[in-house]
């Protein structure tokens, strides 16, 4: 079953700067509302990249039913932001290209009430889809989702409709999952990497026609969005200020810091440069939609992917090979050779360094949860503990301990004490935000270094992180509802500390008193 954007009847374009008279305009549709998911093309503004490169940019606000395949398609816009989607659009036909894939991982997800222990329990279900969701639909598919049985509604573009108006809906782990959380909505999340489908996320596109006849412009295009998305992850609190004063002032500055980790951590700019596409994952994306029934024939890829390098210029060979002939016919032939073979170099010295940066994150990172590891928390956690004796600011720690975690590892398997410790940290990452760091110390032991933060404030924070934890429920294979409770330990840094292993042990002692006195608690030393 595949879903069709409502006619877009107009759509309201923005202008962020003053246009050179000389400027190529170019509008850019965006796939939702403003906010942190289109921080890089608001930085490439303020910067003044795209102005640099002659271009006056007009950004355009969507919403859950703008379809921006359909306006760049239609002419309301010479680039959109799409998703994987936009695949299944060029296998119908739709003059599309994909120019920069700008999170390397889908923020979409299924939010769904408790009850509703796997995707399969849809049937008969109410379940809110937005328009350009397919990758969700093929997900559904693959898990075993007969969707004539389920009860489809268009998204109405608020996910507090889930438990009393739908019983699950598409959801953006990015920003909506924060509204579950703060509005204490229960609820769960499916997530089509939970069954080895990584989609492409947010997509910079343009239409074949433009990507055909002025690919430079495209090519200046990529290259001022991904400048403006390095500075943005370089500046988070720079971009953040800009989103709430220029564009979208009634977002919580909270919910926006929420955004701007997960948007961080979905782009794995750290791991992969920000607009790199991989043509082998975009084979296997195809491939997935095909099984859901969503492409029916092959897709030409070489068509669909924009070509983002610059093709060498040969106009001296030609004027050569008008005066020397064959001789100089095999020096062109060799100067392409060597053009093609240092394009291969290039690629692959591009390929070796990606590799080299997974093998730094993987050394540093906890495989199950994706968390720090203990070893480079303590590097990072002394850098913060040095930096405010620096600024004279103040620092707390949180050591947490799953409560009876033992038991559940006896009573349910280790692969369900596994996916409690991962659903520990998603949670933990969740509430802390990204000025946080976080780490998994070993077992059921976390814990997280918060800069800034005082005595009174490091006792709010681990308070709200334990009723966050008490509104996360998890399920046995049998079914059985699981609900997870921490105890935390919190400490200050003091005067006398030498190191961080210092403050860590006084945490650790706390946390063994909140056990003391009857876990799910908290307490101080």
């Amino acid at each position: 079953m595949v879903f069709v954007s409502v006619p877009i009847a107009s759509v309201a374009a923005q202008t962020t700067q003053t246009p050179a008279s000389s400027a190529r305009i170019v509008r850019i549709q965006l796939k939702w509302t403003h906010q942190f998911q289109f921080a890089g093309f608001y930085a490439a503004l303020e910067q003044g990249y795209f102005r640099e490169a002659g271009l006056d940019v007009r950004l355009l606000p969507g919403g859950p039913h703008i379809d921006p395949a359909q306006v760049v398609v239609g002419g309301g816009a010479e680039f959109g932001i799409g998703n994987s989607s936009l695949l299944i659009n060029h296998a119908w036909g739709a003059p599309v290209v994909a120019v920069a894939a700008i999170l390397q991982h889908s923020p979409f997800v299924l939010a769904a009430i408790p009850s509703l222990d796997e995707p399969k329990a849809l049937a008969g279900r109410r379940l809110m889809l937005e328009a350009h969701s397919a990758e969700l639909q093929a997900y559904l598919h693959l898990a075993g989702v007969d969707m004539t049985q389920v009860r489809l509604m268009p998204h109405s573009g608020d996910i507090r409709d889930l438990g009393h108006k739908v019983d699950a809906a598409s959801a953006y782990s990015s920003d909506e999952t924060y509204t579950l959380l703060t509005d204490k909505i229960g609820h769960q999340i499916f997530n089509p990497r939970s069954i080895g489908m990584d989609f492409y996320g947010d997509t910079l596109f343009t239409s074949a026609r433009l990507a055909a006849e002025n690919p430079d412009l495209v090519r200046a295009v990529r290259e001022a969005v991904i400048k403006g998305w390095y500075h943005a992850l370089e500046h988070p609190n720079q971009a953040m200020r800009l989103i709430n004063d220029k564009y979208a002032p009634d977002i919580d500055p909270l919910k926006l810091r929420y955004e701007a980790e997960e948007i961080r951590r979905l782009m794995d700019a750290d791991v992969v440069g920000i607009g790199y596409m991989n043509v082998k994952r975009w084979d296997g994306i195809a491939a997935a939609f095909q099984r859901a029934g969503l492409i029916a024939t092959p897709v030409d890829l070489a068509a669909f992917l924009f070509d983002a390098e610059t093709e060498p210029d040969l106009g001296w060979v030609y004027t050569v090979l008008a005066v020397g002939g064959v001789f100089v016919l095999v020096v062109a032939t060799v100067a392409v050779q060597v053009v093609r073979l240092n394009r291969r170099l290039r690629r692959e010295i591009e390929e070796r360094r990606r590799l080299e940066q997974i093998l730094t994150h993987q050394a540093m990172t906890d495989p199950l949860t994706g968390l720090c590891n203990r070893r480079h928390f303590i590097l990072r956690a002394n850098e913060e503990l040095h930096r405010a004796r620096r600024t004279g600011a103040p620092l707390a720690v949180l050591y947490l301990d799953v409560d009876h975690f033992k038991i559940i590892n006896d009573k349910y398997g280790h692969g369900l004490g596994d996916q409690v410790l991962v659903t520990v940290a998603r949670a933990c990452r969740d509430a802390l935000g990204g000025e946080d760091l976080l780490a998994r110390m070993g077992g059921e032991e976390f814990a997280a270094v918060l800069p800034g933060l005082d005595k009174v404030a490091a006792q709010m924070t681990a308070e709200r992180l334990r009723r966050c934890l008490g509104e996360v429920v998890t399920r046995s294979e049998d079914g059985r509802r699981i609900t997870i409770t921490i105890s935390i330990g919190v400490a200050t840094l003091a005067d006398d500390d030498g190191d961080m292993l210092t403050v860590l042990d006084r945490a650790d002692r706390a946390l063994y008193q909140a056990k003391t006195l009857g876990r799910n608690g908290s307490y101080f030393i």
